[in-house]
């Protein structure tokens, strides 16, 4: 075929997606195949013509609304029975990961690492776990988990050591259930993440809205959307590093900024009370906190306590100083002062004899 002939049929095979109900946003990668197929092949055509023909609409696409705390707590009530069910939608929800991201390469054990309250690291050792996302690849980024989620995934993992599953690094974070799931695989894929939010999303009645073709809530997207917004609604974040717990790339930031994985966690856990879905377990955490800034705010008053008094013995030794600066100017040597002073004067030289020695320089 020649370059006319091939931009003819794929001008045909948009108007044909077209009349099928398929917007722009699915019309163009449904058209990147074939014309790969036609690169692939050293086949010219008018590509800008092509993709120029494709219908744009002005009009308000699915998948945009987070998740609410209500939502979320729903589902948790519908899965009170699967403790894994109630861990993926924690980990969704605390992450905010992409589908991929559980199989990219497989979360497995070894990824978690726990991490201490920052305001009580010494009573509080294990508070929340850090999770590393993309593993040994450039997009590799640390993720964490809430306390409310840490438990539930605590949960979730002796509920499989009861059940005699023996668990070591190279574990999956999330198992499969032989019996339920027809796959070769011991670990939970996306797809199978996918078919069990679904099911969680029906059964639970989560109200979503069709728009188009899609929903308003996406099934996955719609935790990391509520993630997001908790994240850039929050001031006490920074939001650059917001931006990396998302694994988002922004301009120089996306190469150049590099922040561990420490302080990562300290601007993630300004944000523990809103990610947390249970009300009580919020009020929990929120306690924690006043607790923490009570005795942080009780140290400070001490320290300044401290200084103040440092700074009043100071004070009061350097007065001394000048009084004793000002009778010395009057007289020539120790000889004659000694004669003048009253008794009184004696018995404090004695005491502070090296002082005066050092102000009239030996």
């Amino acid at each position: 075929y020649d370059g006319e002939k091939i931009t003819d049929i794929l001008e045909e095979f948009v108007n044909y997606l077209e009349s099928q109900g398929l917007v722009a946003e699915a019309v163009k990668p449904t058209l990147a195949a074939p014309e790969l197929f036609f690169e692939m092949n050293r086949k010219l055509w008018h590509k800008k013509l092509v993709r120029r023909g494709i219908q744009k609409q002005d009009r308000v696409q699915g998948g945009n609304a987070p998740a609410t705390d209500e939502d979320l707590q729903n589902m948790l009530v519908y899965c009170q029975r699967s403790v894994r069910k109630q861990s993926i939608i924690h980990l969704l929800s605390s992450t905010g990961i992409r589908p991929a991201a559980l199989i990219d390469p497989v979360l497995k054990l070894k990824h978690l690492t726990s991490m201490p309250n920052p305001g009580n690291p010494i009573n509080q050792p294990i508070y929340c776990y850090a999770i590393r996302v993309y593993d040994e690849s450039k997009d590799g980024y640390w993720a964490f988990l809430t306390p409310e989620a840490r438990k539930t995934i605590d949960r979730y993992l002796n509920g499989r050591k009861l059940q005699g599953e023996k668990l070591d690094d190279e574990s999956p974070l999330f198992a499969t259930l032989g019996s339920r799931w027809n796959t070769k695989n011991n670990y939970l894929t996306d797809d199978n993440m996918k078919e069990i939010l679904e099911n969680i999303v029906k059964g639970a009645k989560i109200p979503r809205k069709k728009v188009g073709n899609r929903y308003d809530k996406s099934l996955v997207y719609m935790f990391r959307k509520r993630f997001n917004t908790i994240l850039k609604l929050n001031n006490k974040v920074n939001s650059n590093i917001a931006e990396k717990l998302m694994a988002h790339k922004r301009g120089l930031d996306g190469t150049y900024l590099q922040p561990s994985m420490e302080e990562c966690y300290a601007e993630f856990v300004k944000a523990i009370p809103e990610l947390t879905i249970d009300d009580s377990e919020r009020l929990k955490v929120k306690n924690d906190q006043l607790v923490t800034e009570k005795a942080e705010s009780a140290r400070t008053q001490k320290t300044i306590k401290d200084l103040d008094a440092k700074l009043a013995e100071t004070t009061s030794t350097l007065k001394s100083a000048q009084t004793i600066l000002k009778i010395i100017e009057g007289y020539s040597t120790l000889k004659e002062l000694e004669e003048i002073a009253p008794r009184h004067f004696m018995e404090w030289k004695k005491k502070t004899q090296q002082e005066i020695m050092n102000l009239l320089g030996n």
